[in-house]
């Protein structure tokens, strides 16, 4: 063999020596890497796909009430309107599935999902069965609705009056808790995001809570720790300035102490008309009526659809205003009548006008 024949030799001989010690040290730092899982950062976290560009996008949110459970469970009766499907139920995936694809052809790109957690039995299985069914429309090659947190503080209501104090780490907690649980269950990949950041949209800031700056940087701070990604945070108008004096003072706002979240809604579209509070979202509704209930805060209210008229008028307003989201109050609250879903009284009508509405909406017409 000649010198330069010997000399090629050699160095093959020690790349594939080497090659052989890269291969070894691979599968070593796999096997650490997989040893270590449990001390990973969160992964990073990719939106649920809506076909727009999300830097530019006009998007649809609609407020879904998965609580029912017909035909004898919880929410079956006091109903205004009545579902199509007589078998509305949490704990049926079949009517969930049916509600997600009814969003699809209405050109809804957001199911925002009520959420109570222990409050109401509906929240933690109907959302369960939610994602379920969005998975399989999916794999079906559908595109369904992402879900976004819908955190319904009508719950806080609910809790003994010292537990209403968001100023309260112990209280902050327990509404953080609620909001991890409720991404905890639906997966990453349907997560309602705007920007990239997973959407926490809160109803009013009503029934005796107290709240500051505090509480927000406090959902921020810890969503942003578990999750690897900072949160996007609407919240309805009640929520713009600190609420002073003490807890059981009343909730006059302390005007010098306003709030900073990511955007502003204003509750009550369905009742009103088109409302937004100078951000991003046009809150629009169909109709309502409350003279069926019966409660201590209830006082007959009512707002006549007008054949549609209401809601096409609510429409062409969030069209002209420029807004980038449009918020519809509600896809199916059938107790207030306030619903655009399928229903017995109006068949599916109202996701006609929606669909139409939408497309106008998203193409700048």
């Amino acid at each position: 063999m000649t010198a330069a024949r010997q000399s090629r030799s050699d160095r093959n001989t020690w790349w594939l020596v080497a090659a052989a010690g890269l291969g070894i040290a691979a599968i070593v730092l796999a096997l650490v890497a997989s040893a270590c899982k449990g001390e990973e950062k969160p992964a990073a976290f990719t939106p649920a796909p809506t076909g727009l560009s999300d830097a530019q996008s006009r998007l649809v949110f609609t407020y879904l009430y998965y609580w029912y459970d017909l035909p004898n469970g919880p929410h079956s009766t006091a109903l205004t309107n009545r579902p199509a499907e007589p078998d509305a139920s949490y704990a049926n995936a079949g009517w969930l599935r049916k509600q997600l694809e009814d969003m699809e052809y209405a050109g809804i790109d957001v199911a925002l999902a009520v959420y109570w957690g222990d409050e109401e039995p509906s929240s933690d299985v109907g959302l369960e069965n939610m994602a379920r069914a969005a998975s399989e429309l999916r794999g079906e090659g559908k595109h369904p609705p992402s879900i976004g947190l819908f955190f319904d503080t009508g719950l806080i209501g609910r809790w003994p009056m010292g537990q209403r104090d968001l100023t309260d780490d112990e209280n902050r907690e327990r509404v953080y808790a609620l909001v991890n649980r409720f991404y905890g269950i639906v997966p990453r990949d349907q997560w309602a995001s705007v920007e990239g950041r997973p959407v926490i949209w809160l109803w009013g800031s009503w029934l005796g809570i107290r709240f500051n700056q505090g509480f927000f940087d406090y959902l921020y701070a810890r969503f942003t720790a578990d999750w690897g990604v900072r949160p996007y945070i609407v919240a309805d108008n009640s929520w713009r300035f600190a609420i002073k004096g003490k807890l059981f003072g009343g909730t006059e706002q302390d005007k010098s102490r306003p709030i900073t979240v990511d955007d502003w809604y204003s509750w009550g579209a369905s009742l009103t008309g088109y409302r937004e509070e100078g951000g991003n979202i046009a809150q629009i509704g169909p109709g309502y009526d409350e003279r069926q209930l019966k409660s201590s805060d209830r006082t007959g209210r009512f707002t006549d659809r007008a054949d549609g008229r209401f809601y096409q008028r609510s429409w062409d307003e969030a069209i002209a205003s420029g807004k980038r989201f449009v918020a519809i109050e509600t896809w199916n609250e059938f107790h207030e009548a306030s619903g655009i879903a399928d229903s017995m009284e109006y068949g599916r009508r109202y996701l006609d006008i929606t669909r139409d509405a939408a497309s106008r909406f998203k193409d700048g017409r």
